[in-house]
């Protein structure tokens, strides 16, 4: 069950559940990190979902990333009030039985005595990979090519970082050029790069009084020279 990714560009697709996510009450930070720490190890990306807390949709939407993507992150629904159901659709989504898992019964079980909440907690897919969860209750967990974490901010970060190792880097680079200009101001210039640089990432990110250009790639030199370029063309300092 324990699957290492060591080489080549993966494509990624998250899938954040809950509806307060859905209901604007809650910000969808965890997206954010995990796809910043994905692309900065250099892969990529290709959706990001944001789905309520319905079993048939999450099944649905769970088995469609798997067969899209080389791996699926999932956050949320893990906990044991009424709305966590994601173990429940995940198992549905890959023809599994939930069953109670032995090892993580007994590590809740030392630290409650609420048994209906922890048997919830502990039942999941079976022959799932348990990561544990060291600041939390709910452990997240591995089903082929889909990693199921908790939705508490501080809990996925413990287990997502556990999970991150099994993916290799790729060379990855970034810079970054402020421009205090408007974006139509740039633009045409700001196309040249782009034609000349096809490889490079360029994303335009309009602020308050300002420009901020961001270049990308595997090829540390192609996107210091895209950089460079749109400097010399705008004629300011980087």
């Amino acid at each position: 069950m324990d699957r290492d990714f060591q080489s080549d560009i993966m494509n990624f697709i998250i899938i954040s559940i809950g509806n307060e996510l859905l209901s604007g009450d809650v910000v969808n930070t965890n997206a954010t990190f995990l796809a910043k720490k994905i692309t900065k190890l250099g892969h990529r990306v290709v959706k990001i979902v944001v789905i309520p807390d319905l079993v048939e949709v999450i099944s649905e939407e769970v088995r469609k990333a798997s067969d899209l993507a080389d791996f699926v992150l999932v956050t949320g629904g893990l906990g044991a009030t009424h709305d966590d159901v994601t173990s429940e659709a995940v198992a549905k989504a890959f023809g599994k039985k939930l069953t109670l898992n032995d090892a993580v019964y007994r590590r809740l079980k030392d630290a409650s005595c609420n048994d209906k909440a922890i048997r919830k907690i502990s039942t999941v897919p079976e022959g799932c990979e348990i990561v544990w969860n060291d600041v939390g209750a709910a452990p997240a967990f591995i089903v082929e090519n889909v990693a199921v974490m908790p939705g508490v901010p501080a809990e996925m970060e413990n287990t997502f970082n556990k999970i991150i190792k099994r993916f290799g880097r790729e060379e990855y680079y970034e810079e970054i050029l402020e421009v205090s200009s408007l974006e139509e101001e740039i633009v045409e210039k700001l196309n040249k790069v782009v034609k000349e640089f096809p490889e490079v990432q360029i994303g335009s990110y309009p602020k308050r009084g300002f420009v901020l250009i961001k270049f990308s790639g595997k090829d540390s030199e192609r996107v210091r020279k895209a950089r460079l370029m749109l400097q010399n063309l705008l004629n300011v300092t980087g």
